[in-house]
């Protein structure tokens, strides 16, 4: 016997179905965990059809619609309706996955953590480093070749196993003809045919990186460049001009004296004059000097800098105070010579834009880096603001650090001066 319910009456009935209830000795509490679906779906709708009609006939057609009825199915089919549908949302998924998983344009592989075998591998793989999938799957990244460091490998595998994940690493390794590949990796522990596994994300900076390494190399080559060239300036205006100048002020000095006839105001301009050449002497050497300081190669940066700050305190009115401690008698010259620039700036900023009346320079040393401080009292400025557009000054002293693995760091606000660090690391 076929029993036909009308349809609000059924929906209820399918509210009580969905939740966990007992049928006699039956649990059927599974179906209420299941995934919600519309009412409808748990019915089997009867078959008909809606055939033209006539005009006598119309006025019958809402309750004809009215009188057809929907036959519930049973519990078991709902839940086996239920299953299939799920079965099927979880293998698109899969499908889903599968294609992203092939056609991405990164590195992606599953390596099982029990035995770090490779399981899984897509086509970017292939391509980046020259292994086939056959030649892959079964096999570790250590029998392959591909990493060269077996400790490095095994502090990347605990470190994702003790965190569950990892992000932004790292690692160079070997393709199939012995080439560099440059990457950063992340990482995520996932369940894959029921084995705990990795998914591993790589993505090659190789030419990323051969392209900075060619900047840096050229950046290198023109600082040593400008370096020759301030050299050789310098050794024009101390071996030429200076000794001209300072030649000329002689001769002026002794031609004064020989002119015994002179009036007393001749004879004041004559010495004025002489002053002046002498000034203009002491200032091409100080020239001289900035472009080439020698003393840093014969008596150490140490010296240098006091030496320097000495200088400033006597060309400009501000007070400078200079503190060093813990520097190494041995600095490589690149090192020194960066920092020394750095600070030669960085007091040249000062005396230009600061108005300071208190300078403080801090170099201080470790047997792991060197740090120097350029701190004063000036007017300051907005470091943030769109209109602090860094100078010329600014990115060399950047470039220069950025070029031995320093780091720069200046902190300043209007009316509260200016704090320029800079830390370079010493090689062991």
């Amino acid at each position: 016997m076929r029993c036909q319910v009308p349809i609000s009456h059924y929906e209820s009935e399918i509210s009580e179905l969905t939740r966990p209830a007992k049928t006699g000795n039956r649990i059927l509490g599974s179906l209420g965990g299941l995934p919600k679906q519309p009412p409808a779906m748990y019915l089997i709708k009867a078959p008909w059809k809606i055939a033209r009609t006539t005009p006598h006939e119309s006025s019958n057609f809402r309750n004809d619609i009215l009188r057809k009825r929907y036959s519930p199915v049973s519990p078991e089919s709902a839940l086996m309706n239920l299953r299939e549908e799920v079965d099927r949302e979880l293998r698109q998924a899969q499908d889903n996955f599968a294609t992203v998983f092939q056609t991405s344009p990164a590195i992606l592989c599953i390596i099982q953590l029990d035995g770090l075998r490779y399981r899984e591998i897509n086509k970017a793989y292939e391509q980046r480093t020259g292994y086939s999938r056959s030649e892959v799957l079964g096999k570790s990244s250590l029998k392959l070749g591909l990493w060269d460091n077996a400790s490095d490998r095994a502090r990347t595998i605990q470190k994702l196993i003790a965190k569950g994940h990892l992000k932004g690493r790292a690692a160079v390794f070997r393709t199939k003809m012995g080439e560099r590949l440059t990457t950063f990796l992340a990482a995520e522990i996932i369940e894959f045919d029921g084995e705990q596994c990795a998914l591993v994300i790589v993505e090659d900076i190789s030419k990323c990186r051969q392209a900075e390494e060619a900047r840096m190399e050229l950046a290198q080559r023109l600082i040593n460049a400008q370096e020759a060239e301030c050299a050789r300036v310098a050794r024009e205006l101390h071996d030429n001009i200076g000794q001209s100048m300072a030649v000329f002020a002689m001769e002026l000095e002794a031609t004064r004296r020989a002119l015994a006839d002179l009036s007393r105001a001749n004879d004041a301009r004559f010495a004025h004059l002489s002053a002046r050449v002498k000034t203009l002497s002491q200032e091409v050497g100080n020239l001289s000097h900035r472009l080439h300081a020698s003393e840093l190669e014969l008596l150490g940066f140490e010296v240098a800098v006091r030496r320097q700050c000495r200088e400033f305190s006597e060309k400009y009115p501000v007070q400078v105070h200079c503190e060093c401690t813990g520097v190494p008698v041995a600095v490589s010259s690149d090192i020194s010579l960066c920092l020394f620039r750095v600070m030669q700036e960085g007091l040249h900023n000062v005396a230009k834009h600061s108005h300071a009346t208190r300078i403080s320079v801090e170099l201080c040393g470790t047997p792991k880096f060197l740090r120097l401080v350029i701190s004063d009292d000036g007017v300051g400025f907005a470091t943030s603001s769109r209109k602090a557009t860094p100078g010329l000054g600014l990115i060399s002293m950047r470039e220069r650090l950025y070029l031995v693995g320093g780091k720069f760091v200046i902190v300043s606000k209007p009316g509260s001066g200016t704090r320029v660090e800079a830390t370079v690391p010493i090689p062991l």
